[in-house]
């Protein structure tokens, strides 16, 4: 891993100063080649690209969130029946019953307001902070 971990601060060291836009692309596209080789390591990799989306350089921005595109396509994709499973085991696991709402219900996507799904409040951090559950998840709900 310690290969790897060289090899990923090069590419992440490309995305930043690359001198072209393609040599960026072509970093972003061998970070995905990572991501692949090592699934269970995605959500590090995704804190560590993820801090290239603040960029004061737009290229750089451009190619960090294509390299975060390409690490999103190589997340497990889970149902939403295995979803709901996890967030019911979950609930059991802090103490919460089994089937109660003690937590709050989970809320129905065809019941959410339109005013709680505005851009404003979308917040990019939590959707990296909580990784490929949430990425998985394809925006579905537990109904």
């Amino acid at each position: 891993m310690a290969q790897n971990s060289s090899r990923l601060h090069r590419l992440l060291t490309l995305l930043d100063t690359g001198s072209t836009q393609t040599t960026r692309f072509a970093a972003a596209r061998q970070i995905e080649e990572i991501a692949k080789s090592h699934p269970q390591e995605l959500n590090a990799l995704l804190k560590k690209v993820s801090q290239y989306t603040r960029s004061k350089n737009w290229d750089t921005r451009v190619a960090a969130a294509h390299a975060i595109g390409a690490i999103a396509e190589n997340v497990k994709h889970t149902s939403l029946k295995d979803l709901c499973a996890f967030v019911e085991a979950e609930k059991h696991a802090f103490g919460l019953s089994y089937g109660s709402d003690d937590a709050g219900p989970l809320p129905r996507a065809d019941t959410v307001a339109t005013s709680d799904l505005a851009f404003g409040s979308f917040d990019i951090n939590k959707v990296l902070e909580f990784g490929s559950p949430l990425l998985a998840s394809g925006g579905q709900v537990c109904s």
